[in-house]
């Protein structure tokens, strides 16, 4: 039988970014009692930004990995919370940096999430007791731990700060510099050097037409073919297969000289903070036992929101916080777990069978709208505009070129028009 009258939880949050914001909201509409902790001392989390690299002022692997000049590879209009549009006066479609963080800010604003936060908190780990979860957080300014319990632990602290660089061959023996697109803020340290940027996505393009003014060269290499358009005087080239000192060694048998390498390979999953009991693994990028991406098979008061990639963050986050809260609040009833399971196994499955790497199983993609469309429909909410999944469905598939003069509108519900 199904409650349509949830009892109250007792509910943390780790992390204050777009997915735990948005997490937060729904969990207090719904009168749950809520703790957030956010590391860093402000909300927003990707979309702030920071000279800081590496290491915060407490001596942790920063969060921050914002570059200045970053503009959005998608339209605003598929970048919007549920029932909360960008101000009118904000009229172009692809944003800036400060923009997003202001649109973010002030839906907490808004919705008064700000004063809910705690700050400066870095949660050090999180184990089950029971039917309840025990966290132990760190006040990274008191240096005092804290034990809590809770009724359910929502994991929100993104994928977008713990790097992922492949293994190369000759990596230990180059010269020049090697660095991560995680630690990339501005050109001025490119200038005048031959640079290599290895990864051939939305990041490494963008970075590109950045630091091309600055340098000597740029030049992006990639295992198969680049199908983003890149900016005029950035050249192509295959996978690198080995470095010696000063050169790098590609799959065509070409060779360059090379001052500075980038990887701009993207992220890796990561939570230390969750004890082995928690029964979540991560291998080659698969957080491993979750079913939807979101409820934790092993432990279903377990969640994370904001796990898949290429996707539209803001609607996704906004959706999976209201569905996952719908299984806690038994609005959504979830299968057994041999049934999550079974349904799991199958997704993956079928996967492999169309050659899709482990490393993606949480790529979303095309899939978009049906992925969204399905949680909306098990939680008995309102599907997303099909306008947006048309919109967002144009840019994964047809690839247009981004200018700052292109506009979109939403016309309707239905449709959208350039």
């Amino acid at each position: 039988i199904l409650h349509q009258v949830p009892r109250t939880m007792k509910i943390v949050i780790i992390g204050a970014g777009i997915a735990g914001v948005v997490t937060l909201k729904y969990a207090l509409n719904a009168g749950h009692e809520c703790d957030v902790f956010e590391q860093t001392g402000e909300l927003g989390g990707t979309w702030v930004y920071s000279d800081q690299t590496d290491m915060d002022e407490f001596g942790f692997p920063s969060h921050r990995t914002m570059y200045k000049g970053l503009i959005t590879n998608l339209p605003k209009e598929v970048m919007e919370f549920h029932n909360f549009r960008y101000p009118s006066a904000v009229e172009k479609s692809f944003l800036t940096q400060p923009e997003v963080l202001h649109y973010v800010q002030s839906y907490a604003y808004q919705y008064n999430l700000h004063n809910k936060v705690k700050y400066y908190k870095r949660v050090t780990k999180v184990a089950p007791v029971g039917t309840q979860w025990s966290l132990t957080v760190l006040d990274l300014k008191t240096k005092v731990e804290t034990s809590l319990r809770y009724d359910a632990v929502f994991v929100c602290n993104g994928h977008f700060f713990h790097p992922h660089i492949p293994n190369i061959e000759g990596q230990d023996i180059f010269k020049g510099s090697q660095l991560h697109s995680r630690d990339y803020r501005t050109p001025e340290k490119f200038k005048n050097k031959r640079v290599l940027i290895i990864g051939g996505s939305y990041s490494g393009s963008d970075i590109a037409s950045h630091i091309l003014s600055s340098a000597r060269s740029v030049k992006m290499s990639h295992h198969s073919p680049i199908t983003i358009r890149l900016a005029d005087g950035v050249t192509t080239k295959p996978a690198v297969v080995k470095l010696n000192e000063n050169q790098v060694m590609f799959s065509d048998d070409s060779d360059e000289e090379v001052d500075v390498i980038l990887y701009c390979t993207g992220y890796k999953y990561f939570y230390p903070f969750l004890t082995e009991e928690c029964g979540i693994k991560v291998e080659d990028n698969w957080v491993r036992n979750l079913y939807k991406h979101i409820v934790n098979v092993e432990r279903p008061t377990l969640l994370f929101i904001g796990i898949p990639f290429l996707t539209c963050a803001f609607p996704t986050c906004d959706i999976q916080a209201r569905f996952a809260l719908a299984t806690l609040e038994k609005k959504v009833a979830l299968p057994s777990k041999e049934e999550m399971v079974k349904e799991l196994n199958e997704h993956v499955n079928n996967l492999r069978r169309n050659n899709i790497p482990q490393r993606h199983i949480h790529k979303i993609g095309s899939y978009f709208g049906e992925y969204l469309n399905d949680l909306a429909k098990l939680a008995k909410i309102e599907p997303l505009p099909p306008a947006v999944i048309k919109l967002y469905k144009h840019f994964i598939e047809d690839k247009p070129i981004r200018e700052a003069t292109r506009k979109y509108v939403l016309v309707d519900n239905e449709n959208y028009k350039e």
